[in-house]
């Protein structure tokens, strides 16, 4: 009788267990707040498509999407059994239905389109951006992309050096591209990184004296060398500076990064993961005494996670160098670091050297050849980039010419979905074809382009052999903006074979 006693309480021990990890993991454990999301649609005839990223609101545990359809033809959605009807039909059918986070879920709709109504089944996957690599980068871009903020950079009223009691304020360092953050000099060589966002970062030296600041500043004390680092796009800065040994905990897991001595740090153990920026790893964090918490603006969508560092004791510095508009302006942001990680005349040479890789390009005879970037996603729909784009700038810097997706509005996100047929369109007589391999693999050669879809057979480009593909480690390497443009000047009007960032892809 005791053993079977014994049986029962293991087994609503295992109960219990489960029943609060499904609360904890409700919504694939994010909290409430507004998200971007990647969609994946399967199913269908493949003409139509859902616009990707897509909004998603979480209210109690509970998700609920904004889906665009392509067509404005769809008039219903069934959803868990549910029918949902369209909130708009302007420029596409618009829903608000409940979905499932991270996993794959059936959804039906249905179509006015042919002769006769038709109920079609599909397959969506909605993942809100996983680890800190190029999918959260692309999301940090998108979000920056639709801000206020962008449009009107110089935020000159945030940027401005506070008063801060029994300090005397004495010079603001000037920026050559960056708009989005200012570094201002104090007596007894205290600092402050004012940013666009109304933060403002009191740098301590190190065994000075914490002086009475107002709410919105947040005080740093040196030595800053125990940090998580959540926001993977700062990483290379750190690897440039040489501070790498400055980061106790990675939000990247080992496999994800494409910086050499992030790697090794993470292989050696003098670097562990610390959990993605949604979910860290607060027993580490607090075993690693960490001093600092380096994040994206991603972050801001989980305000819980904010709260509980912060309550740790861990001061969080979020990272806008994405909302920059210029790309030597996210490259600029080295010398933020280079104040964090106090080896600031290493940040302004490192920042000047790029910058000169961009100076030294003859631009005085250019062809202006076309140039497209793309990528082809899972549901055989083209993801390119618009015009506002900092990728698509760098072209233009590299003495191209950036093809945009017609109708194109830089005003809103950074990239857009289009069919295969509206590629073709724009894109047919483009010179130079740029696959962005970044987050979607690239073929490994121009007959497996053509194979995706006959009608690349058609494309200049494709004919004439000038294809390439980004290298996977350009979104992680921000401090060589500078090369990444010398070497697309290479592609553009040398036509070199080969370059660090970008490859030819061989017949």
């Amino acid at each position: 009788m005791e053993q079977k006693r014994e049986v029962v309480q293991y087994i609503k021990s295992l109960i219990l267990l489960l029943t609060i990890f499904l609360c904890i993991t409700g919504c694939g454990g994010v909290s409430d707040g507004e998200y971007t999301a990647s969609v994946v649609l399967k199913g269908g005839s493949g003409k139509a498509y859902l616009e990707s990223p897509c909004r998603v609101t979480v209210r109690d545990g509970k998700a609920v999407a904004t889906l665009i359809w392509s067509s404005s033809n769809y008039d219903y959605m069934v959803v868990d059994g549910q029918t949902f009807y369209p909130v708009s039909t302007e420029g596409g059918s618009v829903f608000e239905v409940p979905v499932v986070l991270g996993k794959e879920f059936v959804v039906q709709a249905d179509t006015t389109a042919m002769s006769k109504p038709h109920l079609i089944e599909y397959t969506l996957l909605l993942t809100i951006g996983g680890g800190d690599g190029a999918e959260e980068t692309a999301a940090a871009d998108n979000q920056a992309e639709s801000s206020d903020v962008t449009k009107n950079p110089s935020n000159g009223a945030a940027l401005q050096p506070p008063a801060i009691s029994g300090l005397t304020y004495i010079s603001t360092d000037e920026n050559a591209y960056a708009q989005c953050y200012r570094i201002h000099r104090y007596s007894d060589e205290y600092v402050v990184i004012s940013v666009d966002d109304g933060s403002n970062y009191l740098l301590i030296p190190e065994g000075g004296e914490i002086p009475q600041v107002s709410s919105d500043i947040t005080v740093l004390m040196r030595p800053l060398d125990s940090v998580y680092m959540a926001a993977s796009s700062v990483m290379c800065h750190f690897d440039s500076l040489g501070s790498v040994g400055d980061i106790a905990l990675s939000g990247t897991m080992q496999d994800d990064w494409y910086i050499d001595s992030a790697k090794e740090a993470m292989e050696s153990g003098t670097l562990a993961y610390g959990g993605k920026y949604s979910a860290p790893d607060y027993e580490q964090i607090v075993m690693k005494d960490v001093d600092l918490a380096i994040e994206n603006t991603m972050i801001l969508h989980v305000p819980k996670v904010r709260e509980k560092l912060e309550q740790l004791g861990i001061p969080v510095f979020i990272d806008r160098s994405s909302y920059e508009q210029e790309p030597l302006g996210r490259c600029e942001w080295v010398k933020v670091y280079g104040v964090i990680a106090g080896k600031e005349e290493a940040a302004s040479e490192i920042f000047s050297e790029q910058e000169q890789h961009v100076e030294s390009l003859d631009l005085s005879d250019v062809s202006g050849k076309n140039v497209v970037i793309f990528s082809i996603n899972s549901n055989h729909q083209i993801v390119t980039r618009r015009s506002g784009d900092y990728f698509a700038k760098m072209v233009g810097m590299a003495g191209g010419t950036y093809l945009a997706p017609t109708g194109d509005d830089d005003s809103v996100a950074s990239q857009v979905t289009i069919s295969v047929e509206a590629f073709y369109d724009y894109a047919q007589n483009a010179d130079i074809l740029i696959y962005n391999a970044t987050i979607q693999d690239a073929p490994e050669t121009l007959t497996q382009l053509v194979e995706e879809d006959a009608v690349f057979g058609d494309f200049g480009a494709v004919l004439s052999g000038n294809v390439w593909y980004t290298d996977k480690s350009l979104y992680q390497l921000s401090d060589s903006t500078g090369t990444i443009i010398r070497d697309l000047y290479s592609v553009i009007n040398e036509e070199k074979e080969e370059t660090e960032f970008f490859h030819k892809l061989k017949r």
